[in-house]
């Protein structure tokens, strides 16, 4: 994540806050606008608000230590809490301003250069704005797109010193306390939406969406039988997960650490800003297992189909799912092997024809080397047999799991 693009565009943000601030304190001194003065007052404390999310991100970048073995991430949290009651706060001084200016409306001078400056700060607030919306969501950080949202409060309460200005200027001088008490209501409510988010991000709070889809990747992951568990906290602009998840309990630790970690890589590439995933491993006995068996032949009774002598070669797969609780057969059924023809990569075409059809194991009499490590690669179990006959091959296999 690019912490550095964040910290750089607060610098801008601080830079530009400032000149505006500066800009408005001026023409409001030579106009007498007790409005544009307060608003330059009140730019001039929005400056606070990019240098505590610079510092935040500053900090959420520092590595764990022994103090802080997850990090420094909370700090980014802790100042977008603090920009949300800069908001809250400065939407109430907005409502104790415009309650003060119905009760004594007062004129202003140099009516054009106080729109001037107006508009211009109208475009800066408006830009920062944008800029910062669309930098904090690239690198996720929700202090920057709190940041953001002020500027866009500044935004409307610029808009509002200009109707008050306008209005003065034809002699409409309540314009400006009734504009102001609309945005300064509409300021607060904003702020208070905000730190109820910022307190739910230092809760360790991670909204539903992103923890199911984090699951449904898990799912996805070829080995994975099943997840449950799942924990996920947003800290700052990074989030971290622990997850369980369900492999058979047949296959070597290996095999398990391996899908483990293809479950962790397939999140981070999915999921933004994922820092840190725990995957626990716990192994299940599997209900359902459907076994493909090599044979050549296509008529009569499948169960008394002999087994084609080579596994990749075979004209045609049985594939049967047999229940291993009951140790019986649900269902049986015949396939051709698309691979049969070929002279190059035919382990690999078998492996996905196998994985498509969810197979979970083979029974064969001979494998060459090829599609032994392909399909052993993708978890599928791999049976060696001396029975003739599918029957024979499926009643060995059933004893087998009863022994188990």
């Amino acid at each position: 994540m690019n912490i550095e693009k964040g910290k750089n565009v607060m610098v801008v943000s601080a830079i530009l806050t400032l000149l505006v601030a500066v800009l408005k304190g001026i023409v409001g001194y030579i106009s007498g606008s007790v409005a544009l003065t307060a608003d330059a007052l009140h730019s001039l404390s929005d400056v606070l608000g990019p240098i505590a999310v610079y510092f935040g991100l500053k900090l959420a970048q520092k590595e764990p230590n022994t103090k802080f073995p997850y990090g420094y991430s909370r700090a980014e949290s802790l100042a977008s809490l603090a920009v949300s009651f800069i908001i809250f706060i400065t939407g109430i001084e907005i409502l104790k301003q415009s309650i003060e200016k119905f009760d004594n409306p007062t004129p202003i001078h140099h009516h054009f250069a106080a729109i001037f400056v107006m508009v211009v700060s109208l475009v800066i607030t408006y830009y920062l704005y944008w800029y910062k919306a669309k930098v904090g969501k690239e690198i996720g950080s929700d202090a920057m797109i709190g940041e953001g949202a002020h500027s866009l409060v500044d935004f409307y309460t610029t808009i509002a010193v200009l109707f008050a200005v306008i209005g003065s200027y034809f002699g409409y001088y309540i314009v400006e306390p009734i504009v102001g008490g609309i945005i300064s209501l509409i300021v607060i409510i904003l702020g208070l939406k905000m730190i109820k988010k910022d307190i739910y991000m230092l809760m360790d709070y991670c909204d539903e969406e992103t923890a199911e889809k984090i699951k449904n990747i898990t799912l996805s992951v070829r080995g994975v039988e099943g997840a449950h568990h799942l924990k996920a906290r947003k800290s700052g602009p990074y989030l971290f997960c622990d997850i369980h998840i369900e492999v058979d309990e047949n296959l070597p630790f290996k095999s398990a650490h391996k899908i483990s970690e293809e479950v962790v890589d397939k999140i981070k590439e999915n999921i933004k800003n994922i820092s840190d995933i725990t995957v626990h491993i716990d192994p299940v006995k599997k209900r359902y297992i459907k076994v493909a068996i090599p044979t050549d032949e296509i008529n009569g009774n499948i169960m008394d189909f002999g087994i084609a002598p080579w596994f990749s070669v075979a004209k045609y797969f049985v594939f049967t799912n047999i229940d291993t609780y009951k140790q019986i057969i649900n269902n049986i059924e015949i396939k051709e092997n698309p691979a049969k023809n070929l002279n190059k990569k035919r382990g690999i075409k078998i492996t996905d024809f196998l994985i498509n059809n969810g197979v979970d194991g083979v029974i064969v009499k001979a494998i060459g080397a090829g599609t032994y490590n392909a399909l052993g690669n993708n978890y599928i179990k791999i049976i060696k047999t001396d029975k003739n006959t599918i029957k024979e091959a499926i009643e060995e296999f059933i004893s087998i799991l009863k022994s188990d």
